[in-house]
């Protein structure tokens, strides 16, 4: 996942890429060449960058769970559909934001079992 910096994210590690919104702006798909999940192998090492972000940026975050999610038909969820939500909702707060993703992964889904965890987490940069 990633920590804040006076005005940067960094990025230690996350198997998945980050959307990225600059304020004013569409979700974007981040994407990086990461290394393996930490503690996979013990000589494992993380492999950080940073993003710069300015005052009300938003940062998305989420597990493989979301974009893998599956529908009644086997259909996955899919990237294109995630970033094609998160910029008709860019209007919404960060927490009705992760909302209102939930409820779109639930209809989504519909009467379909859940295989993975569905973890997402939203900020937004407040002040430079």
């Amino acid at each position: 996942m990633g920590v804040t910096l006076i005005g940067f994210l960094l990025k230690i590690f996350a198997f998945n890429p980050l959307e990225v919104m600059h304020k004013d702006c569409d979700y974007e798909l981040i994407k990086d060449k990461h290394s393996l999940p930490l503690a996979a192998m013990p000589e494992t090492k993380p492999k950080p960058y940073e993003i710069q972000l300015q005052k009300g940026d938003r940062v998305f975050v989420y597990t493989d769970g979301v974009p893998e999610a599956i529908n009644e038909n086997e259909e996955q969820y899919g990237t294109d559909r995630m970033i094609q939500v998160l910029n008709g909702i860019k209007d919404k707060t960060v927490e009705e934001t992760l909302l209102f993703m939930s409820e779109s992964i639930n209809e989504f889904k519909g009467k379909a079992d859940q295989f993975d965890d569905i973890t997402m987490l939203g900020f937004e940069f407040a002040k430079n």
